[in-house]
């Protein structure tokens, strides 16, 4: 074969391997899953489920990245700075229903994708303290989580039901793990606390401290504020705390916006449903709480039109109030 017909023909196929290429990157979705801080759950978790996308799933990658959790996550969210975002879901509710800070700035754009695991409110002081409720908080100084996180926000509901306001108290702004220490040190007079049963904070303080924990049980917090659901911390989930608490928990649930393509969000779903194994194990309490069947249970939004095109065809139950609507 003549020398310049050869040199033609590799110089035509190497083009178009590179046309092809180009074609796949510009059909890639890059989709950033906005988390929580490094120290918790949530982080590993969106980290694992970005490895599984980025190798599983048909045209798309993905990326974790750390963040402030449930306020950063919507607010980011809302501005199209991420594509996926992980939120407590009271603040999700806010925000779709246009309450609280999302007051004339409602976000009816938000959509469901998979509920994760379980946040419960935790109320902790001393052993030997005098304080027997949230109302025995007033004059006390209180730590209620970092200034502007979902953990914060939740610690205003608990004492706002028990009449109780950042005036009433001397609250304090520090994370969990500041927290735990200014409880030992005598420094706090309790905390609140959002996070799931027995992370590594929360074990720390229960095994070198004595606590106990205040239950926040009336029936009348949870119909002010019915995006809580009331759950029990069984007996001995602590040590030296031999007995039940009631607390408010809620779901933690991962979001998106409608923008987010149909196709992109269903050979997501299909990608980490299908290699479950990959993702769930990679913390105790992402694995008790997360699953298909569970998928689509205690939401805040409808959800979005390429989950809930995976769930149907999996045979999820999907509650009536989470259909896709667009």
């Amino acid at each position: 074969m003549n020398k310049k017909i050869v040199m033609f023909l590799i110089f035509t196929m190497l083009l178009t391997s590179i046309c092809f290429a180009s074609g796949d990157k510009e059909n890639t979705q890059a989709i950033s899953i906005a988390t929580a801080g490094t120290a918790g759950a949530l982080y590993p978790m969106g980290v694992a489920l970005a490895q599984v996308i980025s190798e599983k799933a048909d045209g798309v990658t993905a990326s974790a990245e750390s963040s402030g959790a449930s306020l950063e996550n919507m607010r980011n969210l809302m501005q199209g700075n991420v594509e996926w975002g992980i939120s407590q879901n009271e603040v999700a509710y806010q925000a779709i229903a246009g309450m609280g800070p999302y007051e004339n700035n409602e976000f009816s754009d938000l959509r469901s994708l998979f509920g994760t695991l379980i946040s419960w409110v935790q109320v902790f002081v001393p052993a030997d303290s005098e304080i027997e409720s949230v109302a025995d908080f007033a004059g006390r100084r209180i730590g209620v989580g970092q200034a502007g996180s979902g953990g914060e926000a939740a610690a205003k509901k608990v004492l706002a039901y028990s009449g109780l306001d950042y005036d009433s108290i001397r609250p304090e702004f520090i994370s969990d793990s500041e927290m735990v220490n200014a409880l030992k040190d005598g420094v706090l007079d309790g905390f609140i606390s959002t996070h799931p049963l027995k992370s590594a904070a929360l074990l720390d303080l229960t095994s070198t401290f004595k606590v106990k924990i205040i239950p926040i049980a009336e029936a009348g917090f949870y119909s002010e504020y019915p995006y809580y659901t009331k759950l029990t911390i069984p007996a001995g989930t602590y040590k030296g705390v031999d007995y039940p608490v009631d607390t408010p928990t809620s779901r933690i649930v991962m979001y998106a916006t409608k923008a987010l393509s149909e196709d992109a969000v269903y050979e997501s779903m299909k990608a980490i449903w299908g290699n479950t194994d990959d993702w769930v194990k990679v913390h105790a309490a992402v694995e008790k709480y997360t699953n298909l069947e569970d998928a689509c249970t205690n939401l805040s939004a409808p959800l979005h039109k390429g989950a809930a095109k995976y769930y149907e065809e999996m045979g999820v139950a999907i509650p009536a109030e989470y259909a896709a609507i667009d």
